[in-house]
Protein backbone atom coordinates (compact mmCIF):
# COMPACT_ATOMS: atom_id res chain seq x y z
CA UNK A 1 0.00 0.00 0.00
CA UNK A 2 2.70 2.59 0.97
CA UNK A 3 4.59 1.63 -2.38
CA UNK A 4 1.57 2.57 -4.27
CA UNK A 5 1.55 5.87 -2.73
CA UNK A 6 5.27 6.42 -3.30
CA UNK A 7 4.63 5.87 -6.67
CA UNK A 8 1.59 7.58 -6.91
CA UNK A 9 3.14 10.89 -5.16
CA UNK A 10 6.01 10.78 -8.16
CA UNK A 11 3.85 11.55 -11.12
CA UNK A 12 3.72 15.48 -11.54
CA UNK A 13 0.66 16.85 -11.51
CA UNK A 14 -0.68 17.74 -14.66
CA UNK A 15 -2.35 21.27 -15.71
CA UNK A 16 -5.76 21.46 -17.56
CA UNK A 17 -5.30 22.04 -21.32
CA UNK A 18 -7.36 25.23 -22.64
CA UNK A 19 -10.63 24.22 -24.33
CA UNK A 20 -10.23 24.84 -28.06
CA UNK A 21 -6.49 24.44 -28.26
CA UNK A 22 -5.80 23.52 -31.85
CA UNK A 23 -3.92 19.85 -31.67
CA UNK A 24 -0.93 21.65 -33.80
CA UNK A 25 -0.28 24.09 -30.93
CA UNK A 26 0.18 21.35 -28.50
CA UNK A 27 3.84 21.29 -28.89
CA UNK A 28 3.75 25.32 -28.21
CA UNK A 29 1.61 25.23 -25.06
CA UNK A 30 3.41 22.33 -23.09
CA UNK A 31 7.33 24.52 -23.97
CA UNK A 32 5.18 27.25 -22.58
CA UNK A 33 4.47 25.83 -19.31
CA UNK A 34 7.91 24.58 -18.62
CA UNK A 35 9.98 27.15 -19.89
CA UNK A 36 7.85 30.36 -20.38
CA UNK A 37 8.76 31.99 -16.64
CA UNK A 38 12.46 31.46 -17.15
CA UNK A 39 11.58 33.12 -20.97
CA UNK A 40 10.57 36.11 -20.00
CA UNK A 41 12.57 36.57 -17.17
CA UNK A 42 15.48 36.17 -19.77
CA UNK A 43 14.11 38.76 -21.68
CA UNK A 44 13.40 41.25 -18.97
CA UNK A 45 17.00 41.15 -18.34
CA UNK A 46 18.17 41.81 -21.46
CA UNK A 47 15.92 44.46 -21.67
CA UNK A 48 17.73 46.32 -18.66
CA UNK A 49 21.09 45.35 -19.50
CA UNK A 50 20.30 46.89 -23.22
CA UNK A 51 18.96 49.71 -22.12
CA UNK A 52 21.86 50.45 -19.04
CA UNK A 53 24.16 50.25 -21.81
CA UNK A 54 22.30 52.84 -24.12
CA UNK A 55 22.07 55.14 -21.30
CA UNK A 56 25.26 54.96 -20.32
CA UNK A 57 26.27 55.91 -24.28
CA UNK A 58 23.88 58.46 -24.14
CA UNK A 59 25.56 59.69 -20.82
CA UNK A 60 29.21 59.47 -22.67
CA UNK A 61 28.02 61.12 -25.79
CA UNK A 62 26.40 64.00 -23.65
CA UNK A 63 29.76 64.36 -21.47
CA UNK A 64 31.95 64.44 -24.62
CA UNK A 65 29.65 67.30 -26.22
CA UNK A 66 30.16 69.47 -23.14
CA UNK A 67 33.58 69.17 -23.10
CA UNK A 68 33.96 70.02 -27.05
CA UNK A 69 31.34 73.09 -26.39
CA UNK A 70 33.55 74.20 -23.18
CA UNK A 71 37.10 73.35 -24.99
CA UNK A 72 35.49 75.76 -27.84
CA UNK A 73 34.72 78.47 -25.02
CA UNK A 74 37.95 78.28 -23.54
CA UNK A 75 40.09 81.26 -23.62
CA UNK A 76 42.66 81.19 -21.10
CA UNK A 77 45.21 79.15 -19.40
CA UNK A 78 43.08 78.79 -16.48
CA UNK A 79 39.76 78.02 -18.40
CA UNK A 80 42.00 75.14 -20.00
CA UNK A 81 42.54 73.62 -16.77
CA UNK A 82 39.58 74.09 -15.87
CA UNK A 83 38.49 72.00 -18.76
CA UNK A 84 41.44 69.23 -18.45
CA UNK A 85 40.27 68.74 -15.04
CA UNK A 86 36.58 68.22 -15.69
CA UNK A 87 36.74 65.87 -18.91
CA UNK A 88 40.28 64.50 -18.70
CA UNK A 89 39.15 60.86 -18.43
CA UNK A 90 36.70 61.37 -21.67
CA UNK A 91 37.79 61.14 -25.26
CA UNK A 92 37.90 64.94 -25.55
CA UNK A 93 40.26 65.53 -22.75
CA UNK A 94 43.38 64.57 -24.61
CA UNK A 95 42.55 67.19 -27.00
CA UNK A 96 42.04 69.72 -24.06
CA UNK A 97 45.32 68.25 -22.73
CA UNK A 98 47.14 69.08 -26.26
CA UNK A 99 45.81 72.20 -26.43
CA UNK A 100 47.14 73.04 -22.80
CA UNK A 101 50.31 71.79 -23.57
CA UNK A 102 50.49 74.85 -26.07
CA UNK A 103 49.30 77.19 -23.91
CA UNK A 104 51.97 76.20 -21.30
CA UNK A 105 55.00 76.45 -23.67
CA UNK A 106 53.32 79.85 -25.03
CA UNK A 107 53.67 81.04 -21.63
CA UNK A 108 56.93 80.02 -20.97
CA UNK A 109 55.65 77.42 -18.34
CA UNK A 110 58.02 74.79 -20.29
CA UNK A 111 57.75 71.85 -17.66
CA UNK A 112 54.53 71.92 -17.35
CA UNK A 113 54.23 71.97 -21.04
CA UNK A 114 56.66 68.61 -20.99
CA UNK A 115 54.29 66.93 -18.75
CA UNK A 116 51.17 67.87 -20.43
CA UNK A 117 52.64 66.52 -23.59
CA UNK A 118 54.42 63.31 -21.86
CA UNK A 119 50.22 62.74 -20.49
CA UNK A 120 48.79 63.27 -24.15
CA UNK A 121 50.96 60.38 -25.67
CA UNK A 122 50.78 58.29 -22.62
CA UNK A 123 47.19 58.36 -23.07
CA UNK A 124 47.10 58.09 -26.56
CA UNK A 125 46.96 61.33 -28.42
CA UNK A 126 43.57 61.59 -30.46
CA UNK A 127 43.25 60.23 -34.31
CA UNK A 128 45.77 62.84 -36.26
CA UNK A 129 47.19 64.53 -33.60
CA UNK A 130 49.66 62.32 -32.00
CA UNK A 131 52.64 64.03 -34.46
CA UNK A 132 51.74 67.21 -32.88
CA UNK A 133 52.16 66.09 -29.53
CA UNK A 134 55.21 64.67 -30.39
CA UNK A 135 56.68 67.41 -32.12
CA UNK A 136 55.19 69.87 -29.20
CA UNK A 137 57.46 67.56 -26.68
CA UNK A 138 60.94 68.07 -28.68
CA UNK A 139 60.12 71.43 -28.62
CA UNK A 140 59.48 71.72 -24.79
CA UNK A 141 62.92 69.68 -24.37
CA UNK A 142 64.79 72.48 -26.54
CA UNK A 143 63.24 75.18 -24.39
CA UNK A 144 64.53 73.39 -21.10
CA UNK A 145 67.60 73.20 -22.46
CA UNK A 146 67.76 69.63 -22.86
CA UNK A 147 69.42 69.71 -25.67
CA UNK A 148 70.75 66.34 -26.22
CA UNK A 149 67.20 64.96 -25.63
CA UNK A 150 65.28 67.48 -27.95
CA UNK A 151 68.11 66.41 -30.55
CA UNK A 152 66.95 62.91 -30.57
CA UNK A 153 63.39 63.73 -30.55
CA UNK A 154 63.71 65.94 -33.42
CA UNK A 155 65.36 63.16 -35.50
CA UNK A 156 63.68 60.56 -34.17
CA UNK A 157 60.36 62.47 -35.30
CA UNK A 158 62.36 63.42 -38.74
CA UNK A 159 63.01 59.71 -39.22
CA UNK A 160 59.48 58.27 -38.95
CA UNK A 161 57.61 61.54 -40.20
CA UNK A 162 59.13 62.26 -43.34
CA UNK A 163 56.48 62.70 -45.10
CA UNK A 164 54.65 64.65 -42.70
CA UNK A 165 53.52 68.66 -43.11
CA UNK A 166 55.13 69.30 -39.64
CA UNK A 167 58.46 67.50 -40.65
CA UNK A 168 60.41 70.31 -41.49
CA UNK A 169 59.35 72.36 -37.81
CA UNK A 170 61.86 68.93 -36.62
CA UNK A 171 64.76 69.80 -39.15
CA UNK A 172 64.89 73.33 -38.38
CA UNK A 173 64.99 72.00 -34.80
CA UNK A 174 68.06 70.06 -35.12
CA UNK A 175 69.27 72.82 -37.19
CA UNK A 176 69.02 75.58 -33.77
CA UNK A 177 70.44 72.81 -31.90
CA UNK A 178 73.49 71.80 -33.99
CA UNK A 179 73.85 75.92 -33.93
CA UNK A 180 74.16 75.89 -30.42
CA UNK A 181 76.30 73.12 -29.77
CA UNK A 182 78.54 75.40 -32.42
CA UNK A 183 78.11 73.58 -35.64
CA UNK A 184 76.56 76.54 -37.48
CA UNK A 185 77.91 74.37 -41.13
CA UNK A 186 76.30 71.13 -40.59
CA UNK A 187 73.32 72.79 -39.48
CA UNK A 188 73.86 75.40 -42.69
CA UNK A 189 73.39 71.99 -44.38
CA UNK A 190 70.21 70.37 -42.80
CA UNK A 191 68.31 73.68 -43.45
CA UNK A 192 69.89 73.57 -47.64
CA UNK A 193 68.54 69.84 -47.78
CA UNK A 194 64.87 71.12 -46.37
CA UNK A 195 65.14 74.21 -48.97
CA UNK A 196 65.30 71.83 -51.99
CA UNK A 197 62.98 69.71 -50.38
CA UNK A 198 59.95 72.11 -50.09
CA UNK A 199 61.08 74.24 -52.97
CA UNK A 200 57.60 74.32 -54.11
CA UNK A 201 56.38 75.84 -51.10
CA UNK A 202 56.84 79.56 -50.81
CA UNK A 203 56.18 79.97 -47.32
CA UNK A 204 58.59 77.44 -46.09
CA UNK A 205 61.30 79.02 -47.80
CA UNK A 206 60.70 82.32 -46.15
CA UNK A 207 60.54 80.52 -42.46
CA UNK A 208 63.83 78.86 -43.59
CA UNK A 209 65.58 81.63 -44.85
CA UNK A 210 64.72 83.58 -41.56
CA UNK A 211 66.44 80.39 -40.07
CA UNK A 212 69.35 80.80 -41.49
CA UNK A 213 70.01 84.14 -40.98
CA UNK A 214 69.37 84.28 -37.07
CA UNK A 215 71.87 81.15 -37.30
CA UNK A 216 74.75 83.40 -39.16
CA UNK A 217 74.40 85.86 -36.72
CA UNK A 218 74.25 83.48 -34.00
CA UNK A 219 77.98 83.51 -31.52
CA UNK A 220 77.98 81.05 -28.62
CA UNK A 221 78.56 82.87 -25.57
CA UNK A 222 81.98 82.26 -23.99
CA UNK A 223 82.80 81.17 -20.75
CA UNK A 224 83.15 83.57 -18.14
CA UNK A 225 83.97 83.35 -14.22
CA UNK A 226 81.69 85.49 -12.00
CA UNK A 227 84.44 87.79 -11.66
CA UNK A 228 84.23 88.96 -15.22
CA UNK A 229 81.00 88.98 -15.25
CA UNK A 230 80.92 91.56 -12.37
CA UNK A 231 83.78 93.42 -13.61
CA UNK A 232 81.60 93.98 -16.90
CA UNK A 233 78.20 94.82 -14.42
CA UNK A 234 80.36 97.72 -12.97
CA UNK A 235 81.41 99.04 -15.61
CA UNK A 236 78.33 99.71 -17.20
CA UNK A 237 77.18 101.27 -14.03
CA UNK A 238 80.18 103.56 -14.24
CA UNK A 239 81.98 102.16 -11.60
CA UNK A 240 85.90 101.39 -11.25
CA UNK A 241 86.29 98.58 -12.63
CA UNK A 242 87.54 95.97 -9.91
CA UNK A 243 91.32 94.84 -9.44
CA UNK A 244 91.86 91.44 -10.86
CA UNK A 245 92.16 88.20 -7.88
CA UNK A 246 96.37 87.91 -7.00
CA UNK A 247 96.94 84.46 -6.50
CA UNK A 248 98.26 84.05 -2.85
CA UNK A 249 102.28 83.68 -2.65
CA UNK A 250 103.68 80.54 -1.43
Amino acid sequence: MSDEKTVASDIPTLRPIPENLPEELLPLYDWWKTNGLQFVATLVAAAVLGGSVFAFKQYRAAKIAGANQELMKASSLEDLEAVVAKYGTTKAGNAARLRLAKAYYDAAKYEDALAAYDTCLGKGAPAGFGQIAELGRAQALEALGRTEEAMTAFQAFSKAHEDHFLQPYAVMGEARILALQGKKDEAKKRLENLKAKVSDAPGWEMTIASLEGVITRYEPRAARSLFDAANEAAQKAGAPAAPAPVAPAK
